[in-house]
């Protein structure tokens, strides 16, 4: 594959990221802006409860419109279901730029929702079809690259804009938010179609003709017909859910849904989301200060992420998830000792009582989002989506960001209460549900390094057989 061929699928993955940067802009940007006194004069002080609902909600509709996305990238394209995604997001921050009170801002974070959860569930499928084997991780997780530019953009942004002392102080990072989204949505008129969708609407000779200008070269026989091969006997089938539970798929399909689910149960978007409150749990009194620390955060999220973007090829997917989660099991379970020791609260305000448990309680944070950023941040998106076929991919991948999102729906509206009910609780519940995950990582997950999308195929069908032989036997 030639220089030129490598640079153009960059180029796609970075200008379909675009998707990853929207999500991280709100991510990093939401929790600051709900603090800001200006976000209160606007709107009025929101209580815990609220504050949870008003962040969380725009999951509660990214993970019904993932669900759907399935049908849409297999009827209208990957690429214009992201484009659709796009413009719906424009117009959900548009509205959330101009919004004067707080039902206004509910129904703009629902619309936003729908458009993140479509965008976002596409360009991961998108990537894995047209990215060669020997970079497909590398590719694929440029996704998350975005996601932790967008966050530590989105912190900063309302870090700067606090200074305003006008409404356009939590305003803009919602203006800037659109303008990003028109963005997306037209430069998707100009990407390619994925060649295996393609090959799956048995468009053969346009297939034919985006690998060649994909992988630059006029011989692309072998991995059309590789593509053709394991679509063959079912191209004429339009795939259902109900498939992607048939006895051939459920162990994959179950690994993937537990995967994407359960990585949010790890709490990192509690800790993004939430990052203000929880830096001033942990010593940070004033406003800026809170942000400024959240704001690192955010810088570590992203310098930790690119290591794994250059090396996910060759660690394989394994080890970042096992050596990730231990990892992170072990910072939060570190951060929930310290606030039984020294932790307490005073009118229904967390609190811990020296300088030294203060600082161990940043480190320990900050270590973990650089944890989360090398490991299950990058591999467990990509894992998930290249173990499902080509015909399944869609809707398999819709399914596990419906769990994921769900889940951190959960999280995303009870960690406010949950934060300043119990000191230690959450970090505890954090920690057993990562070293859950690790443990099923450790014993349930066949590796897929360097393997192409067909060869990851032949892997677990070899295992679903192996599987059927062992129980005929018993």
């Amino acid at each position: 594959m030639l220089v030129w061929a490598t640079v153009k699928i960059y180029l796609i993955a970075l200008h379909t990221s675009l998707a990853g940067l929207l999500w991280g802009l709100d991510t990093g940007s939401i929790g600051p802006l709900t603090q800001m006194s200006q976000f209160s004069d606007s709107i009025g002080r929101l209580s815990s409860g609220q504050l949870g609902i008003y962040v969380a909600c725009i999951l509660l509709s990214a993970s019904i419109s993932s669900f759907c996305s399935g049908y849409l990238a297999d009827i209208m394209s990957r690429k214009y279901a992201i484009l659709t995604g796009g413009l719906i997001v424009a117009i959900g921050t548009v509205i959330s730029a101009s919004a004067n009170n707080f039902p206004a801002l509910i129904c703009a974070r629902l619309i936003t929702g729908i458009g993140q959860g479509q965008s976002i569930s596409v360009v991961t499928i998108y990537l894995c079809e047209i990215a060669p084997q020997e970079i497909r991780g590398t590719i694929a997780t440029v996704l998350q690259l975005l996601i932790t530019v967008g966050i530590a953009a989105g912190y900063f942004i309302a870090y700067g804009t606090s200074r305003l002392n006008t409404s356009l102080a939590w305003r803009i990072p919602f203006i800037i938010e659109a303008c990003m989204a028109v963005l997306l949505a037209v430069g998707m008129v100009f990407m390619p179609y994925s060649p295996r969708w393609l090959v799956q609407r048995g468009r053969y000779e346009e297939a034919r003709a985006v690998l060649q200008s994909l992988r630059q070269t006029e011989n692309v026989d072998e991995e059309l017909n590789s593509v053709r091969g394991t679509l063959e006997d079912e191209s004429t089938k339009q795939a259902s859910f109900s498939d992607v539970f048939s006895k051939r798929y459920i162990r994959r399909s179950l690994l993937g849904i537990f995967l994407m689910g359960f990585e949010m149960l790890c709490g990192i978007d509690a800790v993004l989301y939430y990052a203000p409150i929880l830096f001033t749990q942990a010593g940070f009194s004033s406003q800026r200060a809170s942000f400024l620390a959240s704001g690192v955060s955010g810088i570590i999220n992203l310098v930790f992420t690119i290591p794994a973007q250059i090396w996910v090829d060759k660690w394989g997917r394994k080890f970042p998830l096992i050596g990730g989660g231990i990892a992170m099991a072990s910072c939060y379970l570190a951060i929930g000792c310290l606030y039984v020791a020294h932790g307490g609260k005073e009118d229904g305000e967390v609190y811990l009582s020296n300088k030294a448990s203060q600082w161990a309680v940043i480190i320990l944070i900050y270590m973990f989002v650089a944890n989360f950023a090398w490991s299950w941040a990058v591999v467990i998106k990509l894992y998930a989506c290249e173990i499902m076929p080509t015909r399944l991919r869609a809707k398999a991948c819709a399914l596990q960001q419906l769990a994921n999102w769900a889940i951190n729906f959960t999280v995303a509206l009870t960690a406010p209460l949950f934060l300043r009910a119990s000191p230690s609780g959450p970090y505890f519940l954090f920690s057993a549900a990562t070293f859950f995950v690790t443990l099923v990582c450790c014993f349930f997950m066949p590796e897929t390094k360097g393997k192409s999308l067909e060869e990851i195929e032949v892997l677990f069908e070899m295992k679903t057989r192996d599987l059927e032989h062992v129980q005929d036997s018993a």
